[in-house]
């Protein structure tokens, strides 16, 4: 069934018959929801099991949806990547989700769904594979071939972040990860972990300026994964292939660190501000590049250092409009198999991360999902001396 606000309803079919997909409108509902009254949004998640939510910034209109689902027992998804405003959502919501039995899975888009899973799988490869190894070091490159584009209420997101317009938390907030992974965050978003050039798997990587978002969400989702707090995490950005002529990526992640600090003092200028949400916002335009590709290589490292895992995906799409799609309709569509009827291994419920919220259903549920999709993964086990051993992907799943 397809959920859409006024407006969308013959606009969207039109879309899914450009892109190659029968239409058959006697089998296809359109149930036209107002996220401003509670009654309509109620009616909504009420006829849904799984409802997406693509609204941006979420801080501004997302609450509705989430209200609705758990009122109306409909479980959730959404692309946001507002960790500020999921905090408010746990603290006014988790209780009764719970309660309820409704998962809430936000963070289902470009970030964070690479670096979780990768975590996933390179954890539970040690654990399995490498003599129950435990989970020491994450290393995550990052990158992207094809061109793309930034969602509206991405842009809007960081705009609203420079003038302080975000959530702020209150007295009695729950913090988002456990205490334990505060040392963990704080070292990845440091100074020198984040906004310094550095030499990983091969290659001199960048900052990932999703790193703020990511490592946030890694941090909560570990200890529900099983994997300890004494773990180190580095989320980094490959900008090219390496090679003697570029210093192995050094130079152009030398001229990416000088972009990030001049678009940074650009964006703190009211004037910039003011011109981008003005002008450049109605009208930009991008409606995503399904040739493009995100790149992802994940290494886990265990605690004592006797083996390590490496883990290769390819997702197709760019990473803001076409992938961010691709991860949030493999999420629902494993949501919507785990909560089925007669299902015996259900999500978490309350508000978790995909991965870790989805890493008790079935074997391979997530990662058979991303497949259909398109998307290409491999995982290799490297135990001391030994050949690297190859590991199915599918059977990889958490000790929960």
């Amino acid at each position: 069934m397809l959920t859409c606000s006024v407006g969308q309803n013959r606009s969207l079919k039109d879309e899914l018959g450009r892109d190659g997909i029968d239409v058959d409108e006697s089998k296809i509902g359109v149930v036209v929801a107002d996220a401003t009254d509670e009654d309509s949004m109620l009616q909504l998640t009420s006829s849904s099991r799984v409802v997406v939510s693509c609204t941006g910034p979420y801080w501004r209109y997302g609450e509705a949806a989430v209200k609705a689902c758990i009122k109306g027992g409909s479980h959730y998804v959404d692309i946001t990547g507002e960790v500020p405003w999921i905090e408010r959502m746990i603290a006014q919501y988790e209780n009764e989700a719970k309660d309820k039995g409704v998962a809430l899975l936000p963070f289902a888009g470009y970030d964070c769904i690479p670096p979780e899973l990768g975590m996933f799988l390179v954890g539970n490869a040690l654990d399995s594979e490498a003599n129950g190894a435990e989970l020491g070091e994450v290393q995550l490159n990052i990158g992207s071939s094809g061109g793309g584009g930034m969602p509206h209420g991405t842009l809007q997101t960081f705009l609203d972040g420079f003038e302080g317009k975000l959530p702020q938390r209150k007295k009695g907030d729950p913090f988002f990860y456990p205490k334990e992974y505060r040392a963990v965050q704080k070292d990845a978003l440091s100074l020198s972990g984040f906004l310094l050039p550095r030499y990983q798997m091969g290659t001199f990587t960048g900052p990932n300026f999703m790193s703020a978002i990511n490592v946030p969400v890694l941090c909560r989702s570990s200890p529900i994964l099983g994997f300890s707090s004494n773990i180190s995490i580095s989320d980094r950005m490959v900008l090219t292939k390496p090679s003697l002529m570029n210093g192995y990526g050094l130079l152009p992640v030398q001229v990416y660190i000088t972009t990030l600090l001049f678009g940074g003092i650009a964006f703190a200028l009211r004037p910039v501000r003011g011109w981008m949400r003005n002008r450049y916002l109605k009208g930009y335009s991008y409606g995503g590049n399904p040739s493009s590709k995100v790149h992802l290589q994940a290494r886990g490292v265990a605690a004592d250092g006797s083996s390590s895992v490496v883990a290769k995906f390819m997702y197709p799409g760019d990473p803001g409009i076409y992938a961010t799609g691709l991860f949030a309709a493999a999420v629902s569509s494993s949501l919507l198999e785990a909560t089925a009827n007669g299902s015996e291994r259900q999500p978490l419920a309350g508000f978790n991360s995909p991965v870790a919220a989805l890493a008790r259903c079935r074997d391979g549920l997530l990662v058979e999902n991303l497949k259909s999709l398109g998307a290409e993964m491999k995982v290799e086990v490297l135990v001391g001396n030994e050949d690297p051993r190859k590991v199915d992907a599918m059977k990889l799943r958490s000790k929960l």
